[in-house]
């Protein structure tokens, strides 16, 4: 079979620096240790990889089958440990603030087995667990590449699997799992939401227990079968704090698990440089048909906005009842293990002196207007980085708007209009810029098929402009290093 790709933009990262104290103390303590389960007797591990060809600036949701040699196993057998990564063709792991795995979800005959963000959480059943994987099965990988820059860029997406054959004697004995995907969105293409700086309650927000989207139940998920969940693991966005599943049986409710997200580094809470729990390999929940899993994400309000935003928690469920204590006579145990510790490709460098964007505060006055283009990833009035008249920001009348309007072409490359705290001048990364000044977004201009996308359907966007006079700063959560200006008076 051919390969089917259809492009589908999608959201940018929010892009933020970390100035503050750690706002729970809990999640201030060192990370736990990594715990790799034992595999099975005569287990293969080997890499497979799909090859990809990035375009400058990409944010795109693609869709390809996986039928060509080295992109998946060859012979029958079980899947029992899976790693996600992305390289570039020479081999070398790109840092996170050029170009990311945004997210790769893997699918097997429609269903949704592995998916993975740029925190790159590890899929690792407990021993004598796997996934069942067969060579007659459709493969399709859904892949979100972001490039932060505005240069093209070839890479693997790479899975590095745990392989059991059936060939060998331990196979016999493995015991089916599949995936039960529980997001926020209920299972929407591009299941995100917006956090606005302030929101909820003693700085943080929980969704979507906080807001008003608690009554669509979009976060539910009705268990099929009787089964035993054997893990699961939190997905969150920079600006995330935590993830936490529940289970509704009737009229009572239980939480099963927190997957708390373990930052490293200066950018605490704002990158992607972060390891997230996992229940241990002994964690055991019996479930009913009927139940409902159910999941919220709690986010920091205190730095920033977190636009496009996600609380996913995926469940590993058995194809049959196989133990498990009752969550509603037995406490669940909340002891966390991680994947992985800290990757170097996630170590952010954003928030440094750049000596190739200017101070607007101490610039002359622009032109007077009502409209900047955006094309050639530059703001083309007021762009921190252009010199001469170009880089002067343009005056605008308070209480005014000031239009802006994507020029690039406008399914393949989205910009965002998002105000960040003058002077907004430092290096570009995960953690910086942050969407820490007026609240308003212009989402991401440009256009793509409506609820499957980041895009907002329209090239254009009016900021409001305030009563207050002075030089404000923008910038793009898809390209932060893209910077622009503009005077109130």
């Amino acid at each position: 079979m051919g390969s089917m790709r259809r492009v589908f933009p999608t959201a940018a990262l929010a892009a933020c620096l970390a100035l503050l104290a750690v706002p729970a103390a809990s999640l201030a303590q060192d990370p736990p240790a990594v715990v790799k389960p034992e595999l099975p007797e005569g287990t293969v591990t080997k890499t497979y990889r799909f090859a990809l060809d990035v375009k400058p600036g990409q944010n795109l949701n693609l869709y390809d089958y996986l039928n060509k040699p080295g992109e998946r196993p060859a012979e029958n057998g079980w899947i029992v440990g899976f790693r996600p990564n992305l390289k570039r063709m020479d081999g070398s792991t790109p840092p996170v603030d050029d170009i990311h795995l945004h997210h790769a979800v893997w699918l097997a005959d429609s269903r949704i087995t592995f998916g993975a963000g740029e925190e790159k959480t590890a899929i690792l059943p407990p021993t004598g667990y796997g996934y069942r994987y067969t060579t007659s099965q459709r493969w399709l990988l859904n892949h979100m590449i972001h490039n932060l820059t505005a240069t093209p860029e070839k890479v693997w997406i790479e899975m590095e699997l745990d392989f059991l054959p059936d060939s060998a004697p331990a196979a016999a004995s493995i015991k089916e799992v599949q995936t039960e995907w529980v997001d926020s969105m209920g299972g929407m293409p591009y299941p995100v939401f917006d956090v606005k700086k302030g929101e909820g309650v003693a700085g943080k927000l929980t969704y979507p227990k906080d807001t008003s989207a608690s009554l669509a139940g979009r976060n539910r998920k009705l268990v099929t079968r009787d089964g035993t969940l054997v893990g699961t693991a939190g997905h969150l966005h920079p600006g995330g704090l935590y993830t936490e599943l529940y289970l509704t049986r009737g009229d009572r409710t239980v939480k099963l698990f927190r997957s708390n997200a373990y930052y490293y580094g200066r950018a605490k809470f704002t990158s992607w440089n972060v390891s997230m729990g996992v229940p241990t390999d002994k964690w055991r929940i019996a479930v009913k048909k009927g139940d409902i899993l159910s999941v919220q994400g709690t986010y920091d309000t205190t730095r920033a906005a977190w636009y496009e935003s996600m609380a996913i928690s995926p469940a590993m469920l058995t194809m049959q009842p196989d133990g498990g204590i009752d969550p509603f006579e037995t406490a669940p145990d909340p002891t966390e293990v991680l994947t992985h510790g800290e990757l170097p490709e996630n170590r952010d460098n954003g928030g440094r002196p750049n000596p190739g964007l200017a101070d607007p505060r101490k610039l002359k006055d622009g032109p007077k207007l009502r409209e900047v283009s955006i094309k050639d990833f530059l703001y083309r009035q007021g762009d921190l980085s252009l010199p001469g008249r170009k880089g002067r920001p343009p005056v605008v009348k308070a209480g005014k708007e000031l239009k802006f309007v994507n020029r690039d072409p406008l399914r393949e490359i989205f910009h965002t209009v998002t105000p960040c705290k003058a002077p907004c001048n430092l290096s570009a990364g995960i953690s910086y810029p942050l969407a820490n000044a007026q609240q308003v977004d212009s989402g991401e201009l440009g256009f793509g098929p409506p609820a499957v996308t980041a895009a907002a359907n329209r090239a254009d966007w009016s900021l409001p402009v305030g009563s207050k006079k002075g030089t404000y700063t923008y910038f793009c959560r898809v390209h932060p290093f893209m910077r622009g200006a503009y005077r109130v008076k």
